[in-house]
């Protein structure tokens, strides 16, 4: 495969936060090597991007999403992120679920996402397998990066309404942990813990404490998505418990009761008490394209620049345990890139051309 060159760009340096003009080669997918802005090039003029006066940053890395599992525009028979009739909903797999050409994945290279770790929908109590995809492909198969991940717990509203309209009996917060521990022994028997690690969607403060005591019961890290009052629970015992957060979308509509706290300052308070996090958009609960603008409103709660083109790319691989195949602008990994025409974190900046493993997958006419 011929080598192409991106000269003049704006590069960014995850470990500085700055931005840096430097020259990027890329080859077979990857980055071949970055040299100094002004290397002499023994290219043809076809294989040259003047990028000059753009900003070039990795691929945005959205930390839970049901793009391709459940459809935007589309009714029951787009969504295939909920297994009603299962209690065992680890059995499953997202990755059997996602459709590859749902108008989204448009959507998101559009707006600089390349990679998005999909989580099955919060109806089940315990959901499917995730899974890691870049956000361009013919098939599934094309687009996975980890097929099988981790596994996915939800807790609240959702799941209760859900079981309510199945089987109209409730369902408690009491017997949602309850569903949760039996899950736990069953995956914790079958040492199926051991290397995928587990994501619990919780919202209201009460439920993220649950969600700590059951972590701390079963010495398990996990990763808390949403989180939405957290703030409100800030002082509560996390024991010896590893976490980190899938934070927000805060950029999404509050129609439940659990979600009447939701504000950027949580992003914020995540910040400041040192909380390692990333961020999350969970579409279609908010658009993938909104991605960039959960980063935009944690800029306006107070959190650094670096810290949020961190938690957009570098982290969110690290998270995902991708980060020796992307996240970063490094030699040797994935050319997963964005060439944005302002400062990414500028509210009104925008993807002009978008790379995953080197191809080409959006340029803005």
């Amino acid at each position: 495969m011929a080598t192409t060159a991106i000269i003049n760009a704006l590069v960014y340096q995850d470990s500085t936060g700055d931005f840096s003009r430097q020259t990027i080669l890329l080859e077979d997918g990857y980055i071949s090597d970055i040299l100094p802005p002004a290397a002499d090039l023994d290219l043809p003029e076809s294989s040259i991007i003047d990028a000059d006066g753009l900003y070039l940053t990795p691929g945005l890395i959205d930390t839970c999403s049901q793009i391709g599992l459940k459809e935007v525009g589309i009714r029951w028979e787009g969504h295939d992120g909920y297994e009603p009739d299962s209690e065992d909903g680890f059995e499953f797999q997202v990755i059997d679920g996602i459709y590859p050409f749902d108008k989204a994945f448009e959507d998101a290279v559009a707006f600089g996402v390349t990679t998005a770790h999909i989580v099955s929908s919060p109806e089940s109590v315990v959901g499917a397998r995730t899974a890691v995809i870049h956000t361009t492909g013919k098939t599934v198969d094309d687009m996975a990066v980890v097929p099988s991940f981790g596994f996915s717990i939800s807790m609240g509203d959702v799941p209760k309404n859900a079981y309510w309209e199945k089987t109209k009996t409730p369902l408690t917060r009491m017997g949602i942990a309850l569903r949760i521990r039996t899950a736990l022994k069953k995956l914790q028997s079958l040492g199926a813990l051991e290397d995928a690690p587990v994501f619990i969607r919780s919202h209201r403060a009460d439920d993220i404490a649950t969600a700590f005591r059951i972590a701390s019961e079963f010495k398990l890290p996990f990763v808390l998505v949403h989180g939405t009052e957290y703030p409100l629970a800030w002082n509560l015992p996390t024991g010896d418990v590893s976490f980190s957060v899938a934070a927000g979308p805060v950029f999404q509509a509050m129609e439940r009761g659990e979600l009447k706290h939701l504000n950027p300052s949580l992003y914020y308070a995540l910040y400041s008490g040192q909380i390692p996090f990333t961020f999350a958009t969970d579409h279609p609960v908010s658009s993938v394209t909104h991605l960039q603008k959960e980063g935009v409103l944690a800029l306006k709660a107070g959190v650094t620049e670096k810290v949020i083109l961190n938690g957009l790319t570098r982290d969110a691989a690290r998270l995902l345990k991708i980060d020796h195949l992307t996240g970063r602008v490094d030699k040797g990994l994935f050319a997963d890139l964005v060439l944005w025409n302002k400062h990414p974190l500028d509210l009104t900046a925008r993807a002009v051309r978008t790379f995953i493993k080197g191809k080409e997958v959006y340029r803005w006419e």
